[in-house]
């Protein structure tokens, strides 16, 4: 390879920095998730009882047993504060993820990475003061640590920052396998973090949640040792080097081809056929689309809005999968509060049932790469034509997997049901792959604005999805009986309402 191209190498360091970014990002998370819901249900709890009963209230921990918090009325008041929650988490990030779209073309990602991590230091701290000092603050005042977002974007922003770094060093055509690869091993972290948390939380709650906030802080350092943003790099490479330095740098094998899709040229050919898809929403943009597509240069903060918004509207229908998509997901923000429900069952068990989901889905992840690839070739399909495969059979899974669910009237069906929806992983990798193999690779600016697009459309998923869903689970919990299983009834529409968008991108 060329001088210019061995140059370049330590961009496939930052690619698997990016990589443990989300690591560490994935364990923090989930080994503090059910602590941290358990924390709420008893401050939610504890403020009931005080009102109510006070003799419930264990005077020497100021604490009340957990099974006395599953009434309806403390679960519906918690289900509450955590949909207005994640409604307030969201606004400042729908309200910046657009400026960030902006700035990813004009700002050092590593600068922008480590502003995010900061500020997110800072609302962790925040809302777990609030938490602990609950006899000086009321609850509902952790609605207040989203503001720290307007200055680094939240998650979504970190998200999008990392995994837009690594679509633009991956050879497109193996782009969803290095997703489906890297998805699995989140996913055992997940697991891991889900039992653990689950595990320690004999110890008090505080302990997984001092253990999340950690390894959280740990990502600050880790973007430190990033040396090269992506544009540094692509700026550093002649044109016609690129797909070459893709193939150089990381190619997955699988079973689609013996050559683990080491031809170039039939990237390129395939790439122009799906661009010709994408190009159907652009009536009365060819002004403004040929300018993006030239290449120029974009010299006022004008320029960079106009042609992320322009980016937008070509893409849209590929964007509106994954905001219907992430309505169904939303789901998940009462999962756990309707398994401890309908089924009795406290939230420390639970996290050991989500554990075991959790688990199904990183060996299904793992093994995706294969078997899409076994499919590729039996049917012949195209790197694009497998991604929507993929996207579609998982979205089709889910639903039947909720249905199920809804339907499970014990403990044994709730597991099997679990099993099937837990299988219905990979579209968000699919679907990604697919876009960047519509952009292409080369084009590490649109990647970006285009995954912040996608970003911003979840965003506003889940600002729906917060009071939706709680909403939901309350008349569900008026009903009772047969009406618990009303969320998951509408989880499995909303998944048939994404398939139905998906065939349209055929």
């Amino acid at each position: 390879m060329s001088g210019e191209s061995l140059s370049a190498r330590p961009y496939l360091r930052t690619v698997y920095l990016c990589a443990l970014l989300r690591a560490l990002a994935t364990f923090s998370a989930a080994v503090s998730q059910v602590s941290r819901l358990r924390l709420l249900e008893s401050n939610v709890c504890r403020s009931f009882y005080r009102s109510n009963n006070p003799t419930v209230i264990d005077k020497a921990t100021d604490t009340v047993p957990e099974a006395e918090c599953k009434g309806s009325t403390i679960q519906a008041q918690l289900a509450f504060l955590l949909g207005w929650d994640a409604l307030f988490q969201n606004i400042p990030v729908l309200m910046v993820g657009l400026i960030y779209a902006v700035l990813s073309s004009r700002v050092n990602r590593k600068l922008l990475l480590c502003i995010n991590i900061s500020s997110n230091i800072a609302a962790k701290l925040y809302y777990y003061c609030i938490c602990y000092f609950y006899n000086t603050f009321d609850i509902r005042l952790i609605w207040l640590s989203s503001l720290f977002d307007l200055v680094g974007g939240g998650k979504i922003v970190f998200d999008t920052l990392t995994l837009a770094v690594i679509a633009e060093t991956v050879q497109t055509s193996s782009l969803s396998s290095f997703y489906f690869y890297i998805s699995s091993v989140l996913t055992a972290l997940r697991m891991i973090g889900f039992g653990g948390g689950a595990f320690l939380m004999k110890h008090g709650y505080w302990l997984p949640i001092g253990i999340g906030f950690g390894v959280w802080c740990t990502t600050l350092p880790t973007v430190l040792f990033l040396r090269i943003t992506p544009k540094e790099i692509y700026q550093s490479l002649p044109t016609d080097s690129i797909e070459e330095y893709q193939l150089e740098t990381f190619v997955i094998k699988d079973d689609a081809s013996d050559s683990g899709f080491e031809s170039g040229s039939e990237n390129v050919d395939d790439r122009n056929v799906n661009v010709n898809l994408g190009k159907q929403g652009r009536q009365g943009d060819d002004d403004k689309v040929s300018r993006i597509f030239s290449g120029q240069p974009e010299t006022r903060w004008k320029d960079s809005l106009r042609h992320t918004l322009v980016e937008a509207n070509i893409y849209r229908l590929a964007l509106s999968v994954f905001f219907i998509h992430e309505l169904a997901m939303g789901i998940r923000d009462v999962a756990e509060q309707w398994v401890s429900k309908r089924y009795h069952l406290p939230l420390q068990n639970v996290s050991y049932i989500l554990s075991g989901e959790t688990l199904l889905n990183a060996i299904i992840l793992f093994m995706l790469p294969k078997l899409s690839g076994l499919v590729a070739r039996k049917w012949e399909l195209a790197p694009g034509e497998k991604d929507l495969f993929v996207a579609s059979t998982s979205v089709l899974t889910a639903a039947t997997g909720a249905l199920f669910i809804a339907a499970s009237w014990n403990i044994p069906l709730l597991l099997v049901s679990m099993a099937v929806f837990a299988s219905g992983v990979g579209f968000h990798d699919a679907l990604k792959s697919y876009v960047v193999l519509l952009i292409g690779a080369e084009h590490a600016v649109r990647i970006t604005r285009i995954y912040m697009c996608i970003s911003i459309l979840e965003v506003l998923a889940n600002m729906v999805n917060g009071p939706l869903w709680a909403e939901f689970y309350q008349i569900g919990l008026n009903i009772e009986g047969v009406g618990l299983a009303l969320p998951f009834i509408l989880c499995s529409s909303i998944f048939l309402s994404t398939w139905l968008f998906l065939r349209r991108l055929n």
